[in-house]
């Protein structure tokens, strides 16, 4: 391997088991507390998006110097050669016209890497980068602290060589995504006294085996970078007044949550390019993964269905692997509208998606204008939120707001519905200190308001394991939906995403003829994550071997370097 390429994994093990990184460093408190005072601005039309797109990929393509960088590979004028560069990462670069683009305006892009292995070609890995979210002028800006990555937009040549990311190597260095070295291996000794392992024999291995190598390594993979604020789930066009200067128009922030679109986009560029008829003589895909950690997680769940609709054929195994992105369960209510005190502490996650359905278009439709413009029928689409989008490609309703009775758990339940042969899985840590720090932000839930330092962050974990029994309450009878949750991790970004760097220190077991929370009685379970991941990706029936429900007890830090460390940080509140 390239010293470079050696360097970046070493640095990657480092960095992630060391703070919480890009994949989700939270606001703080002082900066979350504006969450709830500003009003969602109005609605802009399409064409208003699509100016803003035009001008800032105008300006950026007249900056251009020298876009390549060495041994890197893009989509030739004539369009893709599937069969050409294989196990190779080709980048293409959404036009402006396609209505894709990151959140400042600029170019979208997205990355495939075609099998070299034929048995593996037409099996294909959907990969979302994760990277925390925004929701006003002050979250969204370039230099904010909660950590929506990418807001000044994607260099090209933004995965390089081997998979390695040149800004974000901590996001996409996954056992699931890519191999590890013998370096992450000793890193994942070191830190936790053992490696992955092999999950074909449940043997842990030696320091000199690399770490777990699940079969997605080897597939076909298309990664979406983030770069949009919205965990890919926004299709809004706002502008945001500075707090501090309200009436200064030349400050105002423009910001285009357009996740959703870029998705469409990109569908419809492997539809139009015969993707999945090129992998196989069969002319459909054997598997498919849908996968993404943190904000990536949501990112998977939010487009699983349209993706799952322009990529999988009749006899396609699909499945979902939602790292690290639990949709909390509640109501969402009206924009601006009072939530009480007692839906609060019923339902404590209720704030942040009322700011979050609503500043993303969640419920958004097309404006009159949208519908009006000559020779643009496509800004009709681009203008639905996920919710319109969900209900036309699923053909089921979507309940999630209070008026209606429903709430956010409905994502999951429509799923479990609409495709009852697919294999659906949700993991994430009970002790996930980035994901609490995300919902429960600022003073709006009375258990966190006035706290500081450890008491704030022990306060939000409360809320947060309320939230995940909910979680597992809405999963618990759906048959196909499993959940893998051990306790913690907590220096690898703080209990944070299951399937980061390596699948050590994500061990749980259960011993043999418990119930689990869909009423069954399961035999004994002894692995980690990677052991989930299989289950996902088995095709075999639910009926043969039902997805996995594993929840993890509360146990202490073990006395190795990583348990030893992740207490001293606790006491400084590292990751508080």
């Amino acid at each position: 391997m390239n010293p470079t390429r050696v360097f970046w994994r070493v640095a990657a093990a480092l960095a992630l088991s060391l703070s919480m990184g890009a994949a989700g460093s939270a606001p703080s408190s002082q900066e979350g507390s504006a969450q709830g005072s500003q009003a969602v601005s109005p609605q802009r039309s399409r064409a208003d998006a699509q100016a803003f797109i035009d001008e800032a990929t105008r300006k950026y393509n007249a900056g251009l110097t020298n876009s390549s960088r060495p041994g890197q590979t893009i989509v030739p004028a004539a369009g893709p050669n599937w069969a050409a560069d294989l196990d190779t990462w080709v980048e293409y670069t959404f036009p402006a016209s396609s209505g894709a683009s990151c959140m400042n305006g600029t170019p979208y892009r997205m990355y495939y890497k075609v099998s070299s292995d034929a048995g593996m070609r037409d099996k294909v890995l959907v990969d979302f980068e994760g990277g925390g979210a925004c929701w006003d002028f002050q979250s969204c800006r370039p230099d904010a602290d909660t950590g929506a990555a990418n807001p000044d937009g994607l260099p090209s040549g933004y995965i390089q060589g081997d998979g390695i990311v040149s800004k974000t190597a901590l996001l996409l260095t996954s056992p699931v995504l890519e191999g590890n070295t013998f370096l992450v291996e000793a890193a994942a000794r070191l830190l936790f006294g053992r490696g992955s392992g092999k999950l074909d024999d449940g043997w842990w291995g030696r320091l000199w085996q690399t770490t777990t190598a699940p079969e997605t390594q080897k597939w076909t993979k298309v990664v979406f970078p983030y770069c949009t604020g919205d965990v890919s789930a926004g299709a809004s066009f706002r502008s945001f007044n500075d707090p501090a200067a309200p009436d200064d128009a030349t400050k105002t922030r423009y910001v285009n949550f357009n996740g959703l679109n870029n998705v469409r986009a990109a569908m419809k560029f492997l539809q139009d390019n015969k993707f999945t008829q090129s992998l196989s003589d069969r002319g459909y895909l054997q598997q498919l993964l849908v996968y993404g950690g943190s904000a990536g997680g949501y990112s998977a769940q939010f487009n699983y269905p349209m993706i799952r609709q322009a990529l999988a054929g009749e006899k396609t195994r699909v499945a979902l692997l939602n790292d690290s992105g639990p949709l909390l369960t509640a109501p969402v209510y009206g924009s601006g509208e009072i939530i009480s005190p007692a839906d609060l502490e019923k339902t404590p996650a209720a704030k942040f998606w009322q700011l979050a359905s609503h500043t993303w278009g969640f419920f958004q439709q097309p404006l009159t204008a949208d519908l009006r413009v000559p020779g643009h029928p496509e800004y009709a689409e681009q203008a639905s939120g996920v919710i319109a989008r969900w209900e036309k490609t699923t053909g089921k309703k979507v309940n999630i707001t209070k008026a209606a009775g429903g709430d956010t758990g409905s994502f999951s339940t429509v799923l479990s519905n609409r495709y009852p042969n697919d294999r659906f899985g949700l993991t994430s840590f009970q002790q996930d200190q980035v994901i609490s720090r995300f919902f429960f932000i600022g003073a709006q839930n009375a258990e966190v308001a006035g706290l500081e330092g450890s008491a704030l962050r022990d306060a939000k974990l409360k809320l947060f394991q309320k939230e995940m029994d909910l979680v597992r309450g809405n999963l618990g009878p759906l048959p196909n939906f499993g959940y893998y949750m051990p306790w913690s991790r907590y220096l690898v970004i703080g209990s944070h995403v299951t399937t980061a760097l390596t699948f050590a220190g994500t061990e749980t077991s259960r011993a043999a003829n418990m119930r689990d929370d869909g009423g069954r009685i399961q035999p004994a379970f002894d692995g980690d994550v990677g052991h989930f991941l299989n289950n996902l990706l088995s095709t075999n029936s639910l009926e043969a071997e039902p997805v996995l429900k594993e929840v993890g007890p509360e146990k202490a830090e073990p006395l190795n370097l990583a348990g030893v460390a992740g207490w001293l940080l606790s006491l400084f509140n590292v990751f508080g």
